[in-house]
């Protein structure tokens, strides 16, 4: 039985037997990335008392007309049997309950060994359900060096949440950028969107997750990765922070690679989950070589900025000027602070930005 369900039956029986009264005492990056940020651990109490207001059982029950001269009788006590009620545990599949802190292999999705990097806030296993982010590495880059961006932050102060970082399978153009960003088409199939979907099951069955909260982050390839899911899993998806990344959905972007635009094909945006995104790109050398052509991620993320206002999603543009990189003026910090504040269905109800964000950040709500 998992501790969730042992909780949910130990309430029940307490209920059961009519107790009155309790205390209780719960203690209960890609590219040039840096590791620097660190939050502080989370504490948590919850002292509470309730007070024991049973009658007195020799007195009269107020309303009782004692008037007549007869001897009011108070009957014994009598001893009623508990309800017994029955409560299914929940069921954990095995490679769930597998689950470890850390590197996590042979995940089974859809007939294929997957692997991904799992971090855990330190009461992962007190108290749910968690805020999960998706943390996507570049191209050629590994989940291993990517974790190292957030994983100081699960233990945020004020945001604890369950990190995760998928590998890679190694696909090469033209059937992907290290992952399944190429070739997409309508419909449940695309490989990391199902690891997405499979990651997720597990984490709710084990640790339970906020379904309000849960976020994707990415660097170049995987910031692409990041805009599929906002495609093909937007419904899902409360908010996004990307660096160098690009919708495929977005025709201008194909259309400025030439002949390679032509081998990508994503299905169109159709998501009513109007979520907001953190947007960043580094100026006019932040560009990828495609050997025939090159991917300008500056000018596609000017374009994606009106793109997704066009479709009712709220943005903060960062431009840093450094290239392809993630700069240090841009933390770990800005990204859990953005993504803390967007929930899903939350709007972007900043009027300005605090001094903890870089000056060349700008809010583009929705008008």
């Amino acid at each position: 039985m998992s501790l969730r369900s042992f909780l949910f039956v130990f309430v029940i029986a307490i209920s059961s037997w009519g107790l009155v009264g309790c205390d209780s005492d719960d203690g209960g990056g890609g590219g040039s990335a840096q590791n620097g940020d660190t939050a502080a651990d989370v504490q948590s109490t919850d002292d509470s008392q309730a007070t024991d207001s049973s009658a007195d059982p020799g007195s009269v029950p107020d309303g009782v007309d004692d008037t007549s001269g007869d001897t009011t009788t108070v009957p014994d006590a009598v001893e009623v049997a508990p309800e017994v009620v029955e409560v299914t545990p929940v069921e954990v599949d095995p490679h769930c309950a597998a689950l470890v802190e850390g590197n996590n292999t042979g995940f089974p999705v859809d007939g294929v060994e997957r692997s991904f990097m799992l971090g855990l806030p330190e009461r992962s296993t007190l108290a749910g359900p968690w805020p999960v982010i998706f943390n996507w590495h570049g191209f050629g880059d590994s989940a291993a060096n990517m974790h190292g961006f957030l994983k100081w932050s699960v233990n945020d102060a004020t945001y604890p949440f369950i990190l995760v970082t998928p590998e890679d399978t190694g696909l090469m153009p033209p059937g992907g950028m290290d992952w399944d960003i190429l070739k997409v088409t309508d419909g449940p199939g695309n490989n990391e969107a199902r690891l997405f979907d499979e990651v997720l099951t597990c984490l709710d069955q084990v640790y339970g997750v906020d379904w309000d909260r849960v976020h994707t982050f990415g660097f170049s390839a995987g910031s692409i990765m990041s805009d599929l899911l906002g495609v093909v899993r937007g419904d899902v998806i409360a908010s996004s922070a990307t660096f160098s990344g690009v919708y495929f959905s977005n025709t201008p972007n194909k259309d400025a690679l030439g002949a390679i635009g032509g081998l990508i094909t994503w299905p169109e945006m159709s998501t009513e989950n109007h979520y907001s995104q953190l947007l960043i790109h580094g100026g006019p050398t932040d560009n990828y070589n495609l050997s025939i052509t090159t991917l300008q991620f500056n000018e596609s993320g000017e374009r994606d900025v009106e793109y997704l206002r066009g479709r009712g999603h709220d943005i903060i543009h960062c431009n840093h000027g450094g290239g392809h990189t993630i700069p240090n003026t841009m933390g770990s910090y800005n990204a859990v602070r953005f993504l803390e504040a967007h929930p899903k269905g939350a709007k972007l109800t900043w009027t300005s930005l605090d001094a903890d964000w870089p000056d060349y950040c700008n809010l583009k709500p929705v008008q």
